[in-house]
């Protein structure tokens, strides 16, 4: 009987517990997918290759990535300012999580951008990116299909692995921001040394 339940043991370990761990991982991968192709479908990313970078730069290769695609007026200090302690957050909660990058499209040159993110205490990082755009911030947002005009709010576009355009959230809007975290957390998970930003002036 010893000898049975002995096998029995080197065969759970072998074989019943990959095998379970196997179908586990593939259906949390399985809800991932769902759950972000549940978001919708605005296309394609356009591609942002041949924007010039301001500060930090894009992956040559983001397909296998998630994008996060804002807008920034140079002209609407408003917006900027609900932008920039958005961001903030949102890198502070997620940095060094792999495989997801911040991107900003602007209507502003280098000193503004450099001015913006020391205002916001952002680094430079390989997961920030700030990118000029030479069209009207308007024309760029509609490309995205954006549901208002780029600029005037603080808009971001969220770009799933197959570089398709899946949500818009308003960062000015506390029910939108925390639905944007809680989508990014359920696909790409937090690093193990990050905690949740706590305090009120940075909490979402």
């Amino acid at each position: 009987m010893r000898k049975y339940l002995n096998i029995g043991a080197v065969l759970l370990l072998l074989i019943g517990f990959p095998t379970a761990s196997y179908y586990y991982m593939k259906d949390g991968w399985n809800y991932r997918v769902r759950a972000i192709e549940a978001q919708g479908d605005y296309g394609k990313m356009p591609s942002l290759q041949d924007l010039a970078p301001l500060r930090g730069k894009l992956p040559e290769k983001l397909r296998g990535s998630m994008l996060v695609v804002g807008w920034l007026d140079k002209d609407n200090p408003s917006s900027t300012v609900s932008y920039g302690q958005t961001l903030d957050s949102l890198f502070q909660q997620f940095y060094a999580s792999p495989n997801l990058y911040f991107t900003t499209i602007t209507n502003g040159d280098a000193a503004f951008v450099d001015s913006f993110a020391d205002s916001y205490e952002l680094p430079e990082d390989d997961m920030l990116s700030f990118l000029r755009s030479d069209e009207p911030l308007k024309a760029s947002g509609q490309s995205f299909q954006l549901p208002a005009e780029a600029g005037l709010e603080p808009l971001v576009a969220l770009v799933d692995s197959s570089l398709t355009i899946r949500k818009h959230y308003n960062l000015s809007k506390r029910d939108e921001t925390i639905g944007l975290v809680q989508l990014i957390s359920l696909i790409i998970p937090l690093p193990e040394k990050a905690d949740i930003i706590r305090a009120p002036e940075k909490e979402l």
